[in-house]
């Protein structure tokens, strides 16, 4: 047991220092908080800003604005469109609005500008037309005319509680947590499959099994690893926290909330996926007899788990249906699915614990067979084996197991 924690300490402290790592743990976050921060930031400002647009001016046909009661400081009244038009023209207004003579009954208003306008100067002209059309009121009718809604959404599948600027974020998020996932079970067990690809390569191999079994170098590998992948997810947590916090802060990420029931899911299959992935990966590259070659067999599986992302559609409108009961259950594609149906549903008690179960056992039972291949497959060079070969392999007595070079091990 200690020579598998050596080798878990090494292949953790040697990958951590990899500038790949480096860059997906900590460049990866940092671009995309500062993307996300401008493009919110552009967005926000082009929305809610209308110093840009100066004056405004409005022509008021209906004498619904008569009174000018809480007339923002930036608007101009004028008698004619045409005076408005050319005060327009002329640069002396950013834009106008005309509200047309028959506005009591059909609420029509006309908006004109050289460029689009900001959604912020159409809430700031329906505040200045309601509080004209209150006066008449009483005081706390035309309270709640000026702010008429304070919504939330019950879903009932989930019972989650959402505020109504939060249903993007209610889409967001699964979304969110499943790209996270990807990237980081990838990348760990990418960087398993091609230490082994690498130390068999250069007959690193050969030194190594001197000195511990081909179980203890496999599972040294997979625990290092993964442990690596916890800390990607750590790291990438503690950036997602700052960025909603700095987001809700200045009301921008307002949208986004994590439920806590998603990211202990998330982690859960996190470990349960990477378990699985590493242990296949692991195989892969032990039998392959170049990393160019093993990367060609991670990408089928790579495509098998991001089905689920070709039939989101069916998640959103049918999360409970047959095909997405599949692949709930389906070890490769439950991971990803199971976080989606999280976000969108509530997912049955028994599809969940049969779902973490047998991607449980399915986890273990590749890695059994992993091992079997990886003592057998680990000094074989120079040929690729067969499929029939590898399963005489996994099914062979652990007794009578041989490596590749013809020895008998018991």
């Amino acid at each position: 047991m200690s020579k598998t924690w050596l080798i878990v300490k090494h292949e953790y402290l040697t990958n951590i220092k990899r500038r790949a790592f480096l860059f997906g743990a900590f460049g990866v976050p940092i671009i995309s908080i500062v993307l996300m921060a401008v493009v919110f930031g552009l967005v926000v400002n082009n929305e809610t800003d209308v110093s840009h647009l100066g004056t405004v001016g409005y022509v008021d046909l209906s004498g619904v604005l008569a009174k000018q009661i809480a007339k923002p400081a930036n608007f101009t009244v004028y008698d004619t469109e045409t005076a408005a038009r050319a005060a327009l023209d002329a640069g002396k207004i950013g834009a106008y609005f005309v509200v047309e003579t028959d506005y009591m009954k059909t609420g029509k208003l006309r908006s004109y500008g050289k460029n689009s306008l900001p959604a912020a100067l159409t809430d700031t002209i329906n505040g200045y037309l309601r509080s004209n059309l209150s006066t008449n009121l009483d005081p706390a009718i035309a309270a709640r005319i000026n702010d008429p809604l304070h919504s939330s959404i019950q879903t009932l599948d989930n019972g989650r509680t959402i505020q109504d600027s939060a249903v993007v974020g209610l889409f967001l998020v699964p979304i969110i947590f499943v790209m996270v996932f990807l990237f980081a079970s990838q990348a760990t067990s990418g960087y398993l499959m091609s230490g082994v690809v690498e130390e068999k390569t250069n007959r690193i191999m050969e030194i190594l099994i001197t000195s511990v079994t081909p179980f203890q170098l496999l599972f040294g590998k997979v625990i290092g690893l993964g442990l690596l992948g916890l800390t990607q997810l750590a790291i990438w947590l503690v950036a997602g926290y700052i960025t909603l916090t700095l987001g809700h802060s200045n009301n921008i990420l307002t949208g986004i909330i994590i439920p806590p029931d998603m990211a202990i899911v998330a982690i859960v299959y996190f470990l349960l996926g990477y378990f699985l992935l590493s242990s296949v990966m692991a195989g892969i590259g032990v039998v392959v007899g170049s990393e160019q070659e093993s990367r060609q067999f991670s990408a089928i599986f790579s495509l098998v788990l991001v089905i689920p992302f070709f039939l989101i559609t069916s998640f959103i409108t049918d999360p409970n249906g047959t095909v997405v009961t599949f692949l709930t259950l389906f070890p490769l594609t439950s991971p990803i699915s199971m976080i989606l149906r999280i976000g969108f549903s509530t997912v049955p008690l028994w599809q969940l614990v049969a779902s973490l179960v047998i991607l449980l056992l399915t986890g273990l039972a590749v890695a059994w067979a992993s091992a079997r291949i990886f003592r057998w497959a680990l000094l074989l060079y120079g040929k690729r084996p067969g499929i029939r070969e590898l399963i005489r392999v996994i099914r062979r007595p652990a007794h009578m197991a041989t490596t590749a070079t013809g020895e008998t091990s018991a």
